[in-house]
């Protein structure tokens, strides 16, 4: 009699976590009851990180201070770009603070919590990441107050819904200028007098001169939707590229050499 191979059952891939989150958790009286929100811990968390998420309403603002970019493949979603791979997220100084003349995205200011769609059981919900810094037993605002939600997770989870809402919204505005055959993919890299180069891939840009083969009543759809202020926002971001290598000479110094001091950054068609 012929023998088979033992039969086991496909394994279920894990799941994805959000960027910077080790778990995430259902928020609960019983399992955190005892925490406390430290809104002071700062931002170390993130110091390794490159880009985030960007909601459709921080456009303006965050044009000011970071490159605006589009992620690649087919629905590309707007995110800010604070760092190369090689540097890191340029604006958290070693303290764990942030640049205090940079706009910090809302993201960042959401975590530990974060909005949360469980398809398998068709609901949603804030949930967080309990094992980060700013939540301890000992510093900070109480999350639960007499076993029911405080003031400061109130805020909390308004904030994550709000920017829930602002996601959404920016998402639908890069699908849309993707559609419109107005975002093109590109690489840029940057070099150092003093050695060294950095490169950030995978990422497109809207090209200003396609504006023109806009339809008419295409325009005037995306300026009844807000959008036409996000699209200079976006244009008039590449001005940040500047900034973004002026703090990465200052974290990127190659052995035996003075300060680096970057170059322009070409972006070209990948």
């Amino acid at each position: 009699m012929s023998e088979t191979a033992p039969q086991t059952a496909p394994s279920r891939p894990a799941p994805t976590l959000p960027l910077f989150f080790n778990t995430v958790e259902a928020i609960s009286p019983e399992r955190h009851g005892g925490l406390r929100l430290d809104r002071g811990a700062g931002f170390a968390f993130a110091a390794r990180g490159q880009t985030v998420p960007l909601g459709l309403g921080e456009f303006e603002q965050a044009s000011r201070h970071y490159p605006i970019l589009f992620t690649a493949g087919a629905a590309p979603t707007p995110v800010v770009l604070m760092g190369l791979a090689d540097t890191g997220n340029v604006f958290i100084l070693p303290d764990g603070s942030w640049r205090k003349d940079a706009y910090v995205p809302a993201y960042l200011r959401a975590y530990p919590f974060v909005y949360v769609e469980d398809r398998a059981r068709n609901a949603s919900f804030v949930g967080m990441d309990p094992t980060a810094h700013c939540l301890n037993t000992g510093q900070g605002s109480v999350l639960f107050e007499d076993g029911k939600p405080s003031a400061a997770l109130n805020d909390a989870i308004n904030f994550c819904n709000a920017f829930r809402d602002n996601l959404a919204a920016a998402t639908a505005f890069g699908r849309a200028m993707e559609a419109a055959g107005l975002l093109r993919e590109e690489e840029a890299t940057i070099r150092y007098t003093g050695g060294g180069a950095g490169r950030v891939r995978g990422f497109k840009v809207l090209q200003p001169d396609r504006l023109d083969a806009v339809p008419d009543e295409t325009f005037l759809d995306w300026r009844r939707r807000g959008w036409i202020g996000p699209i200079y926002a976006h244009i008039n971001s590449a001005g940040r590229w500047g900034r973004l290598m002026e703090l990465a000479a200052t974290v990127q110094r190659p052995p035996a050499q003075a300060p680096a001091q970057p170059m322009a950054a070409r972006p070209v068609t990948a």
